[in-house]
């Protein structure tokens, strides 16, 4: 789909203000209220426009880090610790989610090496996504680093000791 400069400036008042309502967008690009209205219709219908709900990472006092893999195991395109999974040339870049630094580096030396390099986030607020559902479901109480108290566990088990993922669950 071909975009206009006039859908350029809809999408870039949107990004800047997603709660801008369409009577404000009209008004800043003299258009009438019912075209802007059609235009953001089309550019929905068209996959271009999209509404992500997400959690403040850093007001939530969660902790990002970034690991290069060669390979990745499906279960983790499902894992609450996973943020985000991007394919390169060479293998995968993995966005790792954790309430404190020893958790995700503990997670991290498990599920993918004692020798990969994570990269601490130093990055501003910025809004994603999490998992509220799912996840592996591993036992935490044969991970020695649940049970030498470095790891707060998997947010789905019922070992879990953080409180972000704490949920009631299911008798």
């Amino acid at each position: 789909m071909e975009i206009d400069e006039i859908d350029k400036e809809i999408l870039s008042i949107l990004q800047s203000n997603p709660e801008a309502s369409q009577k404000e967008i009209a008004s800043k690009i003299n258009l009438s209220q019912p075209s802007v209205s059609a235009r953001i219709k089309k550019l929905k219908e068209n996959g271009l426009l999209a509404h992500i709900v997400g959690i403040d990472i850093k007001k939530a006092g969660l902790h990002v880090g970034k690991i290069e893999v060669q390979s990745i195991d499906e279960k983790f395109k499902s894992c609450p610790r996973i943020l985000s999974i991007l394919e390169t040339n060479d293998g995968y870049i993995v966005f790792v989610i954790s309430e404190d630094y020893p958790s995700m580096e503990y997670f991290v030396r498990k599920n993918f090496g004692e020798k990969i390099k994570i990269v601490l986030d130093a990055t501003p607020n910025f809004i994603m996504p999490l998992h509220f559902e799912n996840g592996c479901h591993q036992n935490c109480l044969d991970c020695q680093y649940y049970k030498n108290g470095r790891c707060s566990g998997c947010p789905f088990s019922q070992h879990y000791k953080g409180n972000l993922w704490k949920v009631k669950r299911k008798k």
